[in-house]
């Protein structure tokens, strides 16, 4: 990926799936974990350099209050809880794998922050609201139906924004950096802290997911090599 030479002070992680049809991705990942963080994972570590150079700057990654149902045991090995964050079966429950994917998210921004803060760059772990109302939903028939009941209980699309460019935009939290944010407000009560603070495991994902880039990277090597031949 050829990066820009051009100043980067703000960067949001959003993109994401819940329940999506394809459940593999087109490289072999489960799909929450391959979109909602490996997808993330690649374009914050090719806009790392630049965001260094154009401190200070942010970085938001949108997560959710659904990353503590992760199933993962305080008492397990790192080995053991990266096994269950990290899953190669994508017949479970599409809920708790979107809930490890978005616990993913956090364990990133956290490591992020205590690898970059120092770099001139805040990093922003958020909850974007309980039931954010969109059209995109599309694997799901019934939604605009949902939609539509929902509403009352519900934050429509830029209300759901509003953590997000808050946290990437507003001046008073330029320098807080390390949080986790709910309603533009840094609040933990929704927050499984005895996962999301854990500074091996933090570590220890960065170094799996480093370590799935490189392989896929051979991979492209190796197909282009075969091209040429």
């Amino acid at each position: 990926m050829e990066v820009s030479s051009r100043a980067l002070h703000g960067l949001i992680l959003n993109a994401g799936v819940f329940g999506p049809t394809n459940k593999i991705t087109s490289d072999g990942y489960e799909a929450h974990f391959g979109i909602n963080h490996l997808a993330h994972f690649i374009l914050m570590k090719e806009l790392l350099p630049v965001l260094r150079s154009s401190s200070p700057s942010r970085i938001v990654i949108v997560s959710s209050m659904l990353s503590k149902h992760t199933c993962v045991k305080q008492s397990s090995s790192i080995e053991k809880k990266l096994e269950v964050l990290c899953p190669k079966d994508a017949s479970e429950w599409y809920f708790r794998l979107y809930a490890k994917s978005k616990m993913c998210n956090m364990l990133t921004a956290f490591k992020l922050h205590r690898d970059e803060f120092k770099n001139g760059i805040s990093v922003y772990s958020i909850h974007p609201g309980s039931g954010v109302r969109t059209d995109l939903h599309r694997d799901f028939g019934f939604w605009s139906i949902t939609n539509f009941l929902s509403i009352p209980f519900t934050k429509d699309a830029s209300q759901g924004a509003a953590t997000s460019v808050y946290c990437a935009t507003h001046p008073e939290v330029a320098n807080i950096s390390g949080k986790y944010w709910e309603s533009c407000w840094d609040d933990e009560k929704n927050l499984d802290k005895s996962v999301a603070r854990d500074e091996e495991l933090q570590d220890s994902l960065w170094k799996y997911s480093e370590e799935l880039i490189r392989n896929e990277n051979g991979k492209s090597d190796n197909d282009m090599e075969n091209v040429h031949l």
